[in-house]
């Protein structure tokens, strides 16, 4: 693949020149990405928005373009200016940067569900592809944006180097070589007491210097979504959403294993592991839950994947070459320690507007849903915030039993005010809120859950 894209990447730049992106969010991702695109011949950024100018402007000078050299713009027809000019850009609205005539794909990184659902559907209204970094948005409403790019002939995508586009890398070499998976998912690194952290003290809590949250535009709630374990709870859904494979339990187990005892743990009861089904999304924690510590051989921050081999021959094979073997000697372990964030976040983009091909995107009928549960003892009359916030934390679930039940998305919380108190660990379900008023998040989910048949997250 990287030869094929390497050509057309070639091709492309002699006959039509670069592609022109944008990038929406110049937080830590839009930032590292747009310096990574500088690297490379045949992608050029052709414009950042941000809410905040002095973030995009970041974003421009990390790559070692000058401050005064950045031009501030309003309008779509002012980025095709600048874009025709070769003037580095930065406006404050997404949606306007989506309408550039110049402009072929956007990238959100925002982290909003309620910025991405107007972002991408003005993306794709205007003809763009829509690289979806903002997990939130795609568990909330991906599946129907997929089908409007669809509809267009567009591509829809989740991105290369985040978690999930990793995984799905993993997913996808063991399908195409026949192998069934049992598993797949992400490390975390999970201590007893982060499920209530706050963004508060996320600066303490990852040991950041003030100097480097400045310089890496820090956005706290973001990072406490990691450190409550939201985050990988939304990754997660939206792998179960593009794989197909579903939560075993809310939330899923996360059990602390070491490396070696992954592919023993997650595999069905029959083989000896704990999964009630066989098929699903897990996490696998790095942290000793008795004394706190790293475990040894955890996988901290990389992705797995395991599967089963049927073949005598072939579980030979894997098991002099790969070592990590579970279940009755035919589950196996693929790993890699690490993911690269917005480093390969370019390989999406390549593939999309070159080839037309998504790193992965959601099903047209979702099998998975990030559900709103209690961080804390609320009162009746609070105001859920969201995701990474101090109210409220994300939990995986199945999508069919999220609707049978009534369950309120995660990412159709924030404004919502409870009619009841709710217990800290409680799920909090559509009846026991009153919700802001609509907007076109809510509406583009309205029309997600008709057709997929799952309206009772709603009603």
């Amino acid at each position: 693949m990287y030869t094929l894209l390497q050509n057309l990447l070639r091709g492309r730049l002699f006959n039509d020149g670069p592609v022109q992106i944008g990038i929406v969010g110049a937080g830590k991702f839009g930032t590292g990405l747009a310096v990574q695109l500088a690297a490379i011949d045949g992608i050029n950024v052709g414009g950042v928005a941000d809410l905040e100018p002095r973030h995009a402007r970041h974003a421009w000078t990390a790559t070692g373009v000058p401050d005064d050299a950045v031009w501030e713009v309003e309008s779509a027809s002012a980025v095709d200016d600048c874009i025709s000019n070769g003037q580095p850009c930065v406006l404050a609205d997404g949606a306007e940067l989506a309408r550039s005539e110049l402009i072929e794909l956007v990238v959100d990184a925002t982290g909003s569900p309620l910025a991405g659902a107007l972002i991408a559907s003005t993306a794709i209204e205007h003809g763009k592809h829509v690289v979806m970094v903002n997990v939130e948005a795609d568990t909330t409403i991906g599946s129907i944006l997929r089908r409007r790019a669809d509809s267009k002939g567009l591509v829809y995508t989740l991105v290369d180097g985040d978690q999930p586009g990793a995984i799905m890398n993993l997913v996808n070499w063991a399908r195409l070589l026949g192998f069934e998976v049992v598993a797949a998912g992400r490390g975390t690194i999970m201590h007893a007491d982060d499920r209530a952290g706050t963004p508060d003290t996320v600066q303490e809590r990852f040991g950041f210097t003030d100097e480097q949250m400045a310089r890496r535009t820090i956005n706290t709630r973001m990072y406490n979504s990691f450190r409550d374990g939201t985050k990988a709870q939304v990754e997660m859904t939206a792998l179960a959403n593009m794989t197909g494979l579903v939560p075993d339990v809310r939330g899923m187990h996360e059990r602390s294993v070491s490396r070696e005892q992954i592919p023993a743990v997650y595999c069905g009861r029959a083989a000896g592991g704990i999964l009630g089904r066989e098929g699903v999304v897990e996490l696998a924690n790095s942290v000793d839950p008795e004394t706190g510590e790293p475990l040894p051989n955890g996988l901290g921050m990389g992705v797995f994947v395991v599967f089963r081999a049927e073949h005598g021959y072939v579980q030979e094979d894997l098991l002099d070459y790969m070592g990590f073997c579970g279940g009755n000697g035919d589950t196996f372990l693929l790993w890699r320690p690490y993911h690269l964030v917005a480093v390969t976040a370019p390989l999406t983009i390549m593939r999309a507007v070159l080839m037309g091909e998504a790193t992965g995107k959601p099903a047209p009928l979702p099998v998975a849903d990030v559900i709103t549960v209690a961080k804390t003892d609320l009162k009746a009359g609070t105001e859920l915030d969201g995701g990474g916030g101090y109210t409220v934390v994300g939990l995986s679930e199945r999508a069919d039993v999220a609707a049978a039940q009534g369950l309120l998305p995660l990412g159709l919380c924030p404004g919502a005010r409870l009619r009841r108190p709710v217990a800290r660990g409680a799920a909090i379900a559509r009846q026991d809120v009153d919700m802001p008023p609509p907007t076109l998040l809510h509406r583009l989910r309205a029309e997600q859950d008709r057709r997929s048949g799952l309206q009772g997250n709603l009603s």
